[in-house]
């Protein structure tokens, strides 16, 4: 199995382990990105490998946009990512918080771009990873994507 593959099937594996994850409402796919049909969740995959996917989980403990900003970095970095860039984003006129990643996988390096979304009783995660000029190729279509959530 190629490692770009191996990679790929190993992240949706660990994707697709989270507990709590709820349905949700006015998701669609990145451009160029096909949807793997899963209940309670939704993933899609682009011809290269990159794997996208948004899930909602509790907000719990109870927590504002800042706490889960902060939480989240601190938790990539500390499990050894390298930082790449943050920003704020917006879906469906709500602030959110982008956080990019890289780590290496093998003889590849791989992105791996997180987006956050606080509301009262869930937070609405996003994430994308690839190869890192794969994930580059499909980052705007990501990105619209992202900003296209309709939150609830």
């Amino acid at each position: 199995m190629r490692p770009a593959a191996s990679f790929v099937l190993t992240l949706l594996v660990v994707l697709s382990t989270a507990v709590g994850c709820v349905p949700l409402e006015g998701v669609s796919s990145p451009v160029g990105f096909a949807r793997y049909t899963e209940p309670g969740e939704f993933k899609a995959v682009s011809p290269e490998g990159v794997v996208y996917r948004v899930r909602s989980e509790d907000n719990k403990p109870y927590a504002e946009l800042p706490f889960w900003k902060e939480a989240l970095k601190k938790r990539m970095l500390d499990a050894g990512y390298i930082f790449l860039r943050e920003a704020p984003i917006t879906a469906d006129g709500q602030p959110g918080y982008l956080l990019e990643l890289t780590a290496p996988f093998g003889q590849q390096d791989y992105t791996y771009l997180t987006a956050v979304f606080v509301r009262p009783q869930k937070i609405v995660i996003v994430e994308a990873a690839g190869e890192v000029t794969d994930l580059a190729g499909r980052r705007e279509a990501i990105l619209e994507a992202i900003q296209g959530l309709k939150l609830k």
